[in-house]
């Protein structure tokens, strides 16, 4: 979204979210993620079984960072599926966690995590 003000006036107020945590993603992972060179303010947000990450940006609406993140139980086998599929994977190497994206051929991306 482009302003803060949203996460108050529609995510909490309207749709009745909740704010669990605010932190901001580097200009290092927000570039290897989604091409962009900015540090971005995330709010995670939760009501009910749905949790959403809210990145605020400034950008035009055609450079979107949209993407879907849902847990797995193994979420090895599905990268090691999707790469030889030939779907782009990206891994970022972290101390804690690897980060894992993949994308369709359309360009949607899903974040995959353990459950």
């Amino acid at each position: 979204i482009n302003s803060v003000e949203e996460i108050n006036d529609f995510y909490l107020n309207i749709l009745g979210m909740k704010l669990i945590r605010q932190f901001d993603l580097n200009k290092n992972l927000a570039f290897n993620i989604f091409g962009l060179h900015s540090d971005i303010p995330v709010y995670l947000l939760t009501r009910g079984n749905l949790t959403l990450e809210i990145f605020i940006t400034k950008r035009d609406n055609r450079e979107k960072i949209n993407h879907i993140c849902f847990s797995v139980q193994d979420r090895e086998v599905l990268y090691k599926k999707a790469q030889e599929k030939t779907y782009e994977c990206i891994r970022i190497k972290r101390d804690i966690n690897d980060l894992i994206f993949i994308k369709d051929k359309t360009g949607n991306i899903f974040e995959i995590k353990n459950s």
